[in-house]
């Protein structure tokens, strides 16, 4: 699976917008857009500086993303500010809605040319219990046509300490008919080291293997290494379950019914000295999200730090909470799923 950060652009003075623009340029053609889709991409992106610098002044970045695996190729572009957020988001994602005298048409263009968008704002006059208020927008474009739908979305986020190039992190997928399962882990400390503890660690993930046999074969793999720690976990969406088994310090949140439940796991490190393994079994309904993050995600948040996000795409809420929620001394990673909603379900959208 391809994360890569490629560019986080504070949005300023010209020079910032010039290098934002030429950056998006060179990876559209290197990733291999079509001209017109990379023309949409640029349109996008000014739109999104514009509403910044309208609303947000110079308190606005701009991040790149690129996203991967076997079935698609995309770029992200992800704007978070820190301005006054939007009281009523609904009006202004229609054309004509304008609080500064224009045509009032940027977010409703945003919405026509991205293949996959969504919106969240926190107005400062509700951030009492949030570490951020302004605008968030996510847009998504693919470089050829949209993947088959399944029945579940999911975001991730991942980012190494300082931007490195190694991040000790790691977040392996597998898909597989009516269920899901993943691997989620963090190698003890950061950089070139912790990265290649987990080099090859998707291998402990099959079809047939239960989850506790995943973990123990990873912790074969890590002896005489650094170790690590870890969470496997595995959704089937024909019984509307989810199964986790993990050890060690990872985090691991299960929002449903308006409450949010935290996982915890045994103490230990893969390769080293952990107890045994003790999967949990715990109904996932159409309206239920869950996360699964490392360390770097801070754990002093609730439903309330962020009113409303919890029903929105699972790629925002990973971009999102991986910008503002997150600590910056460490790798961080994030991944969210849930359940895709089917066409006239409305359970996923009250939340």
């Amino acid at each position: 699976m391809i994360t890569k950060l490629l560019l986080d652009q504070a949005i300023g003075d010209d020079s910032s917008q010039v290098l934002l623009r030429s950056k998006l340029r060179a990876v559209s053609r290197r990733m291999g857009f079509k001209d017109a889709v990379r023309e949409r991409i640029e349109l996008v992106c000014n739109e999104i500086i514009s509403n910044q610098l309208k609303y947000a002044g110079r308190h606005g970045l701009v991040q790149i993303w690129e996203y991967g695996n076997s079935e698609f190729s995309a770029l992200d572009l992800f704007a978070l500010d820190y301005g006054p957020g939007i009281p009523n988001l609904p009006a202004a994602l229609k054309d004509g809605y304008t609080t500064s005298g224009t045509m009032g048409k940027g977010l409703g263009a945003i919405q026509r040319l991205s293949a996959e968008c969504e919106f969240y704002t926190l107005p400062r006059t509700m951030a009492h219990d949030s570490p951020w208020h302004g605008m968030a927008v996510w847009a998504r474009f693919y470089v050829d046509s949209k993947p088959p739908s399944h029945r579940f979305q999911y975001g991730h986020h991942m980012r190494a300490y300082q931007d490195d190039v190694y991040n000790g992190d790691c977040i392996c997928v597998q898909p597989s008919g009516h269920t899901i399962k993943w691997l989620h882990a963090d190698g003890l400390g950061h950089g070139k080291e912790a990265a290649e503890v987990l080099i090859g660690a998707e291998v402990v993930l099959d079809t047939t293997t239960p989850l506790d046999g995943s973990l123990q074969d990873l912790s074969r793999r890590l002896r005489g290494g650094r170790g690590a720690v870890a969470m496997v976990s595995e959704i089937d969406f024909s019984t509307s379950l989810l199964h986790t088994c993990g050890v060690g310090d990872m985090g691991a949140f299960l929002i449903c019914n308006g409450e949010r439940r935290v996982l915890n796991f045994s103490p230990g490190v893969l390769g080293h000295d952990h107890r045994s393994f003790e999967m949990t079994k715990h109904p996932f309904p159409q309206q239920a999200l869950f996360i699964t993050a490392s360390d770097g995600l801070r754990r002093n948040w609730n439903l309330n730090t962020f009113p409303g996000l919890w029903r929105l795409h699972p790629q925002l809420i990973a971009l999102l909470l991986g910008n503002v929620a997150t600590r910056s001394n460490d790798d961080k990673s994030i991944f969210v799923i849930r359940t895709t909603p089917t066409k006239g379900d409305e359970s996923g959208q009250k939340r």
